[in-house]
């Protein structure tokens, strides 16, 4: 049985966080930590999407269950749609990989001009 309990909570802080006026805030450059592993839970469900539309839509057998079938011919077309879930899935997963891997380089970055500005400024005691 698959443990949906992490991304029962990734949806829930989304769903929390667009609830208020529709944005999702980021209130402190920590919470950035967290959204790579929330894109991996998001990328992974997309997987799992398309590869039932692939194994459980895409069927050919129950288009060709006799020669005479007259619906026959649309089992071709499972092919062609098993195909077109292929690419849609390629093209979300290079999607969300580039968006994981650019708010990785944003978050060390902002992250870096914090610890620049925290070196410039004096301590206060």
């Amino acid at each position: 049985m698959t443990d949906h309990s992490r991304t029962a909570d990734a949806v829930a802080a989304v769903v929390d966080d667009l609830a208020g006026d529709g944005d999702i805030d980021i209130t402190s450059w920590t919470d950035l930590d967290g959204l790579p592993r929330d894109i991996d839970v998001l990328a992974a469900q997309a997987h799992q999407i398309f590869q039932h539309a692939r194994t459980w839509v895409c069927q050919r057998e129950g288009f060709e269950p006799s020669p005479i079938c007259l619906l026959s011919p649309l089992a071709e077309l499972m092919d062609v749609f098993a195909q077109g879930f292929a690419e849609v899935e390629r093209i979300a997963v290079a999607d969300w990989q580039s968006i994981r891997e650019a708010v990785v380089a944003t978050t060390a970055d902002l992250k870096a001009v914090d610890q620049m500005v925290a070196d410039w400024l004096p301590v206060v005691a």
